[in-house]
């Protein structure tokens, strides 16, 4: 098959427009007339991706995160985007790289429904709406738990010993209502803030961990792949069925 035929089988599982309006998704590197003979999964492009791809002849990648690029703004205030070194390899290399990203996140079992699962949360809803009903968080209620138990959980459903909490998580009695939100999503917390005991999320920086202990809000941070590697084995799994084909999937474990 070629790369155009392969986008239409990524499109059906992780449809491309319900992507944020911002993201980068679809083929961001390669021609949709170049042939798919050697395929891969990779979360990101870095270098062992990159060296796996070159000792197996793969040709094509799907990623989750998009290649990334280095933001310029000159003198002018003229704002461009450099292909970082590892983006211009894969470039030199002529590896097709698709990404699916936050098409990923909001998708019927994407990053966001999969946590939702692994929580085994009820009365779900969805909020970090891109468009439609489609969003990148979920919300809902879970069985009563105490904050240390908790934490236990969320190490044991995310593989992760990467955790930290707001001084506000360890004052929590109980905790029955929580959010997640695959990545990095402390930009959403204004949509829960009031209506759940904890958030679980990535990258959250020292001016959300204040804002929510003044809010009352328990907050946990994982590492930022493992919120969204036990929804990308479940994509990588679907992938498989919808071609036919087994595939591998490639991350860095170090950053569970």
């Amino acid at each position: 098959m070629n790369v155009s035929i392969l986008l239409e089988h990524i499109n059906k599982l992780t449809p491309f427009n319900h992507a944020f309006e911002d993201d980068s998704v679809g083929l961001l590197i390669g021609d949709e007339s170049n042939q798919v003979e050697n395929l891969t999964v990779g979360h990101e492009l870095e270098e062992s991706l990159l060296e796996y791809c070159k000792n197996n002849n793969i040709d094509t990648v799907v990623t989750y995160h998009p290649p990334p690029h280095k933001r310029i703004i000159d003198e002018n205030e003229v704002e461009t985007y450099l292909p970082d070194p590892i983006t211009e390899s894969f470039v030199d290399s002529s590896i097709n790289v698709i990404s699916i990203h936050t098409a990923q996140d909001v998708c019927e079992e994407g990053n966001a429904e999969t946590l939702a699962e692994l929580f085994e949360m009820s009365d779900v809803s969805i909020f970090a709406n891109s468009v439609d009903n489609f969003g990148a968080g979920r919300k809902g209620t879970i069985n009563k738990i105490s904050p240390a138990d908790f934490k236990k959980d969320v190490e044991k459903k995310l593989n992760t010993k990467i955790i930290r909490t707001n001084e506000c998580f360890n004052e929590i009695k109980e905790i029955q209502n929580i959010a997640v939100l695959p990545g990095s999503g402390t930009q959403f917390i204004d949509e829960i803030i009031d209506s759940v005991d904890v958030f679980i999320t990535g990258d959250i920086s020292h001016r959300y961990l204040l804002k929510a202990d003044e809010a009352k809000l328990g907050l946990i941070q994982v590492g930022h792949i493992s919120t969204e590697i036990p929804g990308m084995k479940k994509f990588v799994e679907k992938l498989e069925k919808e071609l036919d084909l087994k595939l591998n999937y490639i991350y860095r474990k170090y950053y569970e």
